[in-house]
């Protein structure tokens, strides 16, 4: 840890601490030492056998690194606190920024947490009106984040790094992943914290691709045996679906785009061409298959609308769909084929 306290009960950091004082960890109330070496950066330690449920001793020289230049660049924003201790639900901010009588709280992640612990710590600063910011470190940026990492993580649209060797702050937004490619996503550098950018993010994959590799899925058998006979019992074939079926690029899905689009397909059947839904009776059939809170998955279900609208199935209306019209299914895959390149 970087901060304790002094002799008077002051907050005072491990950069700024004279080796001969006494300091006591804010937590748990015991003494700890101040270490200094010529390598790692100047922090406060537990003495062996101290049982602190508040601090931990496994931070690394980047979380150190980069939690002390974040509180030096948030200073402009209000009152800066470092690990200041949260005494009602036992936890303890990486920083707490006081801006007049509204509390931020950042974390700067850069070690894994479960999915559960991050919903804890969430519910507990939500319990006390404190606004919660994750920032991922390193490690986050540098590796290959799934699906269910980003989800986890994403905020306000968006994924927020700190790279402390740069000193920079890096976002990631418009997230979309079509089958059997990799996830795509609009990227870029900053000083500032809540700096946004203009720039879209285009969306753009081979259709065809898609339709032949979900041809190889079928001739391989991993394809559901539900939906093929599903569709057999309606006298369709899977590679005969509208070409809208193909064109997904949902972020964040359970199940592949092709078949997330083939159940919406369906239930606009089952409500009808020239008929009403209520938005909610189709959303609630269509999160389940969403990872994230209800915010990610609402925002994505939007996106699906919208999509439906440009596409002329479906005018919106209020908290109302109404259908236009349908996808129309192909007579043959030559002839779906035929269509797309005509296109």
């Amino acid at each position: 840890m970087i901060i304790a306290f002094d002799d008077k009960k002051q907050y005072i950091c491990a950069n700024r601490a004279i080796k001969s004082q006494k300091y006591c960890c804010p937590g748990c109330q015991e003494q700890v030492i101040l270490k200094v070496g010529d390598v790692n950066q100047p922090h406060f330690a537990h003495y062996s056998g101290t049982v602190c449920a508040t601090f931990t001793e496994n931070e690394t020289a980047q979380h150190l690194s980069g939690k002390l230049q974040l509180a030096e660049k948030f200073k402009k924003y209000g009152h800066v606190q470092i690990e200041a201790v949260l005494p009602e639900i036992n936890q303890r901010p990486d920083i707490l920024i006081t801006l007049k009588e509204r509390k931020v709280a950042v974390e700067y992640q850069c070690s894994p947490i479960s999915q559960k612990r991050l919903d804890e710590r969430n519910a507990g600063y939500s319990s006390q009106n404190i606004q919660v910011i994750w920032i991922l470190g390193q490690n986050y940026f540098e590796k290959s984040m799934t699906q269910k990492s980003i989800v986890k993580f994403w905020a306000q649209k968006k994924l927020t790094f700190y790279l402390p060797e740069k000193e920079r702050f890096v976002y990631r937004k418009d997230f979309w992943k079509c089958d059997f490619e990799r996830i795509h996503y609009l990227e870029w550098m900053s000083h500032s914290l809540f700096e946004g950018t203009t720039k879209t993010q285009g969306i753009n994959f081979k259709i065809e691709k898609q339709i032949y590799k979900l041809q190889n899925l079928l001739i391989q058998k991993r394809v559901d045996e539900r939906i093929v006979r599903y569709l057999y019992n309606k006298e369709r074939l899977l590679l005969h679906a509208p070409l809208w079926m193909h064109k997904g690029h949902t972020f964040g899905l359970t199940i592949p785009n092709w078949h997330f689009r083939l159940l919406i397909m369906l239930l606009l059947e089952r409500v009808g061409q020239e008929n009403m839904v209520k938005k909610d009776d189709i959303s609630n059939k269509l999160t389940k298959y969403l990872m994230g809170d209800d915010d990610f998955k609402h925002y994505q279900i939007a996106l699906i609308f919208n999509d439906l609208e440009k596409n002329h199935y479906i005018l919106q209306q209020g908290q109302h769909l109404l259908v236009r019209r349908l996808p129309n299914w192909h007579t043959s895959l030559s002839q779906k084929l035929c269509k797309m390149r005509d296109k």
